[in-house]
């Protein structure tokens, strides 16, 4: 094992989040690369909504970039990852390249649930480097990180070795297609999700000045539902 990798603790170790903010996370590995000047540092983590990754981009500066995403789709990212690398490694070096004004050489994305992810590989006076980004559709603020593109496989091998011992081991579940709809000044979505208790439903209300979320576990859908028709036709008068 790596001096820079720690593995699995059985107690978990919480509020590790890079920036000394507690949180309800625990954390299950977690390594460090040096990319050029900048430390990044790739935590397995596991809350009460299942397993994720978190990237954190160190800078000089002493300020952090994250970004995060689901286990179920570490795979997708890492297959994302090693197509970009290949594409880099194709590129001469020496020759005098003249790309779009906004620099961008090759973009890609994932769309998974409410989230989506964006890959763009730029270039600018101090090399080329790969942006990904997250957003969610219910408004959260945007998740953004840059890496040298020199770090690409690296990054990617460091998730395909997570994915290999804290993915795998998940059932795969097949759950029904985000929804979103519009009433009045207000947003509802409803995304369905996976942990270790089980499938439920999250439905988020989002305005312009706030947003809350619900969650129902999956067996007390059906008991929910009836309730709120019981509601629908006692106000219809029925």
């Amino acid at each position: 094992m790596s001096d820079n990798e720690r593995p699995r603790s059985n107690s978990g170790e919480r509020g590790s989040d890079r920036g000394g903010r507690g949180d309800d996370n625990d954390e299950l590995a977690t390594r460090t690369l040096k990319i050029q000047s900048k430390r990044y540092y790739v935590d397995v983590k596991q809350n009460n909504r299942g397993r994720f990754i978190k990237l954190v981009e160190g800078l000089p500066n002493g300020s952090k970039n994250r970004i995060s995403f689901p286990m179920a789709i570490v795979s997708e990212v890492r297959d994302k990852l090693a197509s970009f690398a290949e594409y880099y490694d194709k590129l001469d070096p020496d020759s005098q390249r003249d790309p779009p004004e906004d620099g961008r050489l090759k973009s890609d994305d994932i769309r998974a649930a409410q989230r989506k992810i964006y890959f763009d590989l730029k270039e600018n006076k101090r090399g080329v480097f790969l942006r990904i980004s997250s957003t969610a559709s219910y408004g959260a603020s945007r998740q953004t990180i840059a890496l040298p593109a020199q770090g690409i496989s690296e990054i990617k091998d460091c998730l395909s070795d997570f994915y290999d011992e804290f993915g795998l081991d998940e059932e795969p579940v097949d759950l029904p297609e985000f929804r979103e709809m519009r009433i009045e000044r207000k947003r509802f979505y409803f995304d369905c999700g996976s942990n270790d208790r089980g499938a439920f439903l999250r439905i988020s209300e989002v305005t312009s000045r706030y947003r809350s979320s619900i969650t129902i576990p999956k067996q007390g859908l059906e008991k929910f539902s009836n309730i709120i028709n019981d509601i629908m036709n006692q106000m219809d008068g029925k």
